[in-house]
């Protein structure tokens, strides 16, 4: 596979079973779930099934032969734990933070930052605090592409780099254009509440601290899921999936479906009815056309 394998020190992987139990399914997903993610406030059972694939993704990766989505982290007010669980899930990946990547001002400017940030060969790629609509043609491509061609800003050499990377965006309310929301998988959270940084009452009242401290159980939980996938045969989601990622959706979604984790892509007509302002304008004026004049030819004044 050319992957090295160099743990930190310290680090104590406990045995994984190598054809898991459902005893043992059951014990890795109750971990996942509910010890590490179970104090974000989702607002559906899709956003915590998908927080699952955010994690999951990274142990997988080579598996999944094409591109993979971007996962939206999104809440209405600062403060309801976004940032938080992409460090979560960015250490028990990698044992340290997500690499950050602030939004471009433009798309000459998203093409620069993306090539910037994909020679480093990240593991993870933060877009972190979005702002503006996002709608980036740059950030089209490299999320449906295997590899990213650039030229190196300041020298007259061409880049080819692959892209093998998670992505994750976090933002307030953030909006973005009907041709990027087919390329976005949804985590909402929202506390209910205007200062969502006050919650107390979690399980682990620094959860950074926990997650450090056992993360060789989180690790082995996370590939307890994935053996079971495999020992069950590697066996393709059954529902939905998603146009231009639909390696990621068969094994993302199988693996979810032999943890029995349910609700994999459940928001996705959601999101994407969020996105089509325009479209939904048009419908709306079309349907008035017809109620007005049916069939009949119609003039341009008349309408």
């Amino acid at each position: 596979a050319r992957l090295l394998y160099r743990p930190p020190a310290g680090f104590v992987l406990p045995p994984v079973p190598e054809r898991p139990s459902r005893v043992e399914i059951s014990a890795a997903r109750a971990l996942l779930l509910d010890d590490l993610l179970g104090d974000f406030p989702f607002t559906g059972e899709a956003e915590r099934a998908h927080a699952l694939c955010l994690l999951l993704l990274g142990f997988v990766r080579a598996v999944i032969d094409g591109p993979t989505p971007l996962h939206m982290i999104e809440k209405p007010t600062p403060g309801t734990g976004a940032t938080l669980m992409v460090d979560a899930i960015a250490t028990v990946l990698t044992g340290c933070g997500a690499s950050v990547m602030t939004e471009g001002r433009d798309d000459e400017e998203w093409r620069k930052r993306i090539t910037a940030k994909l020679r480093q060969i990240p593991s993870l790629v933060l877009i972190d605090n979005l702002r503006a609509e996002l709608d980036s043609a740059a950030l089209a491509a490299a999320l449906t592409a295997p590899f990213w061609e650039d030229r190196i800003h300041g020298a007259s050499e061409m880049a080819r780099l692959p892209i093998r990377c998670t992505w994750i965006a976090t933002g307030n309310n953030p909006t973005s254009s009907h041709e990027t929301a087919r390329r976005l998988v949804r985590i909402r959270l929202d506390a209910r509440t205007d200062q969502p940084w006050r919650r107390d009452g979690f399980r682990h009242p620094d959860l950074m601290v926990w997650v450090r401290a056992n993360r060789g159980r989180l690790v082995a939980a996370c590939l307890t899921l994935c053996r079971a996938w495999v020992a069950a045969g590697r066996p393709r989601a059954s529902g939905r999936g998603i146009g231009s990622y639909e390696a990621w959706s068969q094994v993302l979604g199988g693996i979810l479906e032999v943890a029995g984790v349910p609700g994999f892509l459940g928001n996705l007509e959601e999101l994407m009815e969020a996105s089509d302002t325009e479209g939904g304008a048009w419908r709306a004026f079309i349907g008035v056309w017809w109620d007005r004049f049916g069939p009949a030819e119609v003039s341009v004044s008349d309408l």
